[in-house]
C-alpha cells in the first residue's frame, strides 16, 4: 500500500497503461477499463483484496458459521447454521494531474481535454477512480441428526442429512468520472468490409469524449442449491461443552449464474457438482 512516487496515479494495484490492454477491434481509446480487480493507470485495484487479506488476518480459505440443535428426542434433532458477510466499497472519482512543463500540457494532439494518468516525477499526481460496489455472500443449512449411543459416555457419533442455499452477489457502479476517453465518429471512420481508414478528420475537441458516458449498473450473483448426507463424532470436554469433528461423504450442487448488465439481455448458466467427503470440519458447541 505503499504509493508510488514515479509519476503514476496514486492508488492501489496495477500501472499497466489500459490503452495498451484495450480490445483488438482497432477502437482507439484512453484508459478503458480492464481493471479485473488488479486496476489499470486510471482504475484503483479491488480494495478488499489489500484491506481483507493481509498478514494473520488471512481467513479466505476458512469458512465461519454460527448453528443450533434442538433435539426433539433424545437421539434426533433439528438443526440450523448459517454465515453471511457485506462489503460496502464507496465509489470515487478520478483526480486529474497536473504537469509543470509546458511541453507536457496537452496528453493528446486530438483532444486537449483528456487527461493522462502519468505526469513527471514532482508534478501533481493524479488520483485512481474506485469503481463502488455492495457485496453480499450468505450460506444456509438446515437438517436433522441422529445420534448413537456407544460404551463411552463423553464419544457421541451422529449420521445425517442436510439442506443448504447459497448466494453470493456483487452489484458495481463506476463514479461520475474515471477519467476514460474512447474515440467518437469525428475521429476516423473504417471502412466495415476492408477495416481501413477512409477518413481521418481529427477535430481536436470532438475526437474523444468521456467514457462514462456510456457505463452502466453491472450485476452478477451465482445461487447454489444442494444437499447431502454428514457424519460427525463429537466428544464431551466437560459437562455442556463439546467438541466435534464433521464431514460430508456425499454432498450435491446445483447453482444458477445470474451476469447482467443494465440494458442488455441477462446471461445465465447451470452448473452441477458433486463431491464426496466434502466439507470437513471442527465445531464447538454449547449444550444448554
Amino acid at each position: 500500500m505503499l504509493p508510488d512516487e514515479d509519476g503514476t496515479a496514486t492508488g492501489l494495484g496495477l500501472d499497466i497503461p489500459s490503452e495498451a490492454l484495450s480490445n483488438q477491434l482497432g477502437i482507439t481509446t484512453i484508459g478503458t477499463d480492464v481493471n479485473k480487480g488488479l486496476g489499470n493507470d486510471y482504475l484503483s485495484g479491488d480494495l478488499q483484496l489489500y484491506l481483507l487479506n493481509t498478514g494473520s488476518l488471512n481467513f479466505t480459505n476458512v469458512a465461519f458459521s454460527m448453528g443450533t440443535k434442538y433435539f426433539i428426542t433424545d437421539h434426533i434433532n433439528i438443526n440450523l447454521s448459517g454465515a453471511y458477510i457485506l462489503n460496502l466499497q464507496p465509489s470515487k472519482n478520478f483526480v486529474e494531474g497536473e504537469s509543470t512543463k509546458l511541453s507536457d500540457l496537452n496528453f493528446s494532439d486530438l483532444d486537449i481535454s483528456v487527461a493522462s494518468a502519468t505526469v513527471n516525477p514532482g508534478d501533481i499526481y493524479a488520483q485512481k477512480a474506485i469503481l463502488g460496489a455492495v457485496t453480499n455472500r450468505l450460506m444456509v443449512q438446515l437438517g436433522s441428526e441422529y445420534y448413537f449411543n456407544t460404551r463411552n459416555e463423553r464419544i457421541f457419533p451422529y449420521v445425517g442429512v442436510f439442506g443448504q442455499f447459497k448466494m453470493a452477489r456483487i452489484e458495481s457502479f463506476y463514479p461520475a468520472y474515471t477519467g476514460q476517453y474512447i474515440e467518437t465518429d469525428y475521429y476516423k471512420e473504417i471502412d466495415p468490409l476492408t477495416g481501413e481508414v477512409v477518413k481521418d478528420e481529427g477535430y481536436p475537441d470532438m475526437a474523444f469524449e468521456e467514457l462514462d458516458l456510456y457505463r452502466v449498473p453491472r450485476a452478477g450473483q451465482a445461487l447454489g442449491f444442494g444437499g447431502g448426507i454428514n457424519f460427525g463424532v463429537e466428544f464431551a470436554v466437560f459437562e455442556g461443552l463439546s467438541l466435534g469433528i464433521e464431514v460430508a461423504p456425499v454432498c450435491y450442487q446445483y447453482t444458477l449464474l445470474h451476469l447482467q448488465v443494465a440494458g442488455q439481455d441477462p446471461y445465465y448458466t447451470t452448473n452441477h457438482n458433486l463431491r464426496a467427503f466434502a466439507f470437513p470440519s471442527l465445531t464447538i458447541g454449547y449444550r444448554f
